[in-house]
């Protein structure tokens, strides 16, 4: 007899969590395609649609076969394809490689967890397809010129060994120089508050509601706090500071998106932005690094938790699968 196990709950989180997240990077490439004005673009940027329709269409399947309810997620109800744009088309290359980067990380992360068979072959080309995009999305932007490098470093004449603790906070009253894995946290969590300001000051520009177009306000400027503290890090570090974003954003108030993508896919840089600063405290082992991640992180968490209150007095957060509830079922009568 052929053995064919039920999901696992990590199996099911993870196929939601990519259904949602890819229905609507979808409508976001849609509306990109539609106003795109840059031939060199074009071939990426169905390339990015390809992607996003594969991870749709194969959740889908296996929710269906499994009997799972498929998630509303995402759909041309939400993406307005007649407006003019918002963003330039220099933005929707490196939004693509931002988000190739991101689904590369998120497939592979998830694998460890995976049992069946089928759901990490899933994953596994869904890997695939996001490092073949971000792979040809950085042969675009240096093509272009407009790859945002990291700073660079003299190279170590020799290894060695740390003598005593003050490499943990600092030399005689000043902060150690940053070690090339610090560097490169602030050099990732820069490029997301500059990425993450730019959409945001487009969000408040064209949403309908004006408690959305206050919250991203609000986004916008919390994201320029942030970006300007790691700034200031590497500035006193002496290390030159990358290039700004391209954040050339028309003057059209008339949306692409619906009120509701726009606070979901905010949500979704705010759980970006946590996890990267996560990361970046096990990182770094300089303790005034750990304090202003903490500090930011906190920040990003209230901001977040705002947005979804306001998501579910607006019956737009979709539940996410859950377990039974047992004392429920108990107390039905």
């Amino acid at each position: 007899m052929q053995h064919h196990p039920a999901l696992t709950a990590s199996e099911v989180a993870a196929l939601w969590n990519a259904y949602m997240q890819n229905t609507m990077a979808s409508c976001i490439i849609q509306h990109f395609s539609s106003v795109n004005e840059d031939e060199d673009n074009t071939e990426l940027i169905q390339k990015a649609l390809y992607t996003c329709n594969f991870v749709v269409n194969g959740v889908k399947k296996i929710f269906e076969a499994e009997n799972h309810a498929v998630p509303i997620g995402f759909s041309d109800k939400d993406v307005n394809l007649k407006v003019p744009r918002v963003y330039s088309d220099l933005f929707t290359l490196r939004y693509i490689k931002y988000m190739a980067a991101f689904g590369t990380s998120a497939a592979a992360a998830i694998l460890e967890l995976l049992a069946r068979n089928d759901v990490r072959q899933f994953f596994t080309e869904t890997s695939i397809l996001f490092i073949n995009l971000y792979n040809d999305g950085t042969d675009l932007l240096l093509k272009k010129g407009a790859f945002i490098r990291s700073p660079t470093m003299p190279p170590m004449n020799k290894t060695e060994f740390l003598q005593n603790e003050s490499f943990l906070s600092g030399l005689l009253g000043r902060h150690r120089p940053l070690t090339a894995i610090e560097l490169s946290h602030i050099c990732k969590n820069t490029e997301t508050n500059s990425i993450g300001r730019t959409f945001l000051i487009g969000f408040a520009q064209t949403a309908q509601l004006p408690e959305v177009r206050k919250y991203m306000d609000r986004g916008s400027a919390l994201a320029e706090k942030q970006e300007t503290v790691f700034r200031d890090i590497l500035l006193d570090d002496g290390m030159p500071l990358p290039s700004t974003w391209d954040s050339t954003i028309s003057k059209s108030t008339d949306s692409p998106f619906s009120d509701k993508l726009m606070m979901f896919h905010t949500a979704q840089l705010n759980m970006i932005s946590v996890t990267a600063y996560g990361a970046a405290i096990a990182g770094s082992m300089r303790m005034d690094l750990g304090a202003h991640y903490t500090r930011l992180m906190t920040e990003i968490l209230q901001y977040s938790n705002d947005g979804v209150k306001f998501m579910i007095e607006k019956g737009w957060m979709e539940q996410p699968p859950q377990n039974v509830d047992r004392e429920a079922l108990k107390n039905r009568h």
